[in-house]
């Protein structure tokens, strides 16, 4: 590949940035949060890739989820999000599974990754994530809730000990003190705003989300390159 693809990220990152294409990271849910953040790593120069999730690419998704388009529909989400990299660049190594995380998931296949992003809404898949991570000490980040909102700004990343005001991010504190985790530990990209709806039905909007998937992508970066 023409190396003028990552002209203007080798002047950003200087010495760092031959780094990047050493890296593993795995991405669990590629939805609203998760689809975007593999698109960042690849334009960035990361280039070993593990994605996971069970569902096909719906219609209703393509209001937020913008690795998708309506060609895409149907089709299952790892592999219509690994032909999107490819079309991006093809010095990829990319593994995908179409799968849902849960107690049966062979979990040996993130031994070897630098990084776990999780963006599921699934609790229990969640602590299941954070649980492997700890154990094996490999960095680790989650995703809390990004629906109800529309504040792109009030997103940050911080330990989950440290969140406030999100449902989903209260759930999770109760599920991991019951597994005595430290939530010092939890790294997590939470929304300080208020969801603005309350209803069984979840509603969401392109810019929460994808702004959460940003954030994540660039803590990831830093913290793997030590700038964090």
């Amino acid at each position: 590949m023409n190396n003028d693809f990552d002209t203007r990220t080798r002047l950003l990152l200087k010495d760092d940035f031959g780094k990047l294409s050493h890296f593993k990271i795995v991405i669990i849910g590629l939805g609203g949060v998760g689809s975007i953040i593999p698109m960042s790593f690849v334009r960035c120069g990361v280039k070993n890739l593990i994605l996971v999730d069970g569902d096909k690419v719906d219609i209703s998704n393509l209001n937020r989820q913008i690795a998708y388009d309506l060609k895409d529909v149907g089709k299952i989400k790892v592999e219509a999000l690994k032909e999107k990299l490819f079309a991006l660049r093809d010095d990829l190594n990319i593994e995908t599974f179409s799968d849902f995380i849960d107690e049966n998931f062979n979990f040996e296949v993130f031994k070897n990754v630098d990084f776990i992003v999780d963006c599921i809404d699934d609790l229990k898949a969640k602590v299941l994530l954070a649980k492997f991570a700890l154990e094996h000490s490999i960095n680790y980040i989650s995703s809390m809730g990004t629906g109800n909102r529309l504040n792109p700004t009030k997103i940050s990343i911080t330990s989950l000990n440290k969140t406030s005001g999100d449902p989903l991010a209260r759930k999770f504190r109760y599920l991991l003190r019951q597994e005595n985790i430290d939530l010092k530990k939890i790294n997590v990209a939470c929304s300080s705003e208020e969801p603005i709806i309350k209803d069984r039905v979840i509603s969401s909007m392109i810019f929460v989300p994808n702004a959460t998937g940003l954030a994540i992508a660039s803590f990831v970066l830093e913290k793997l390159l030590g700038r964090l």
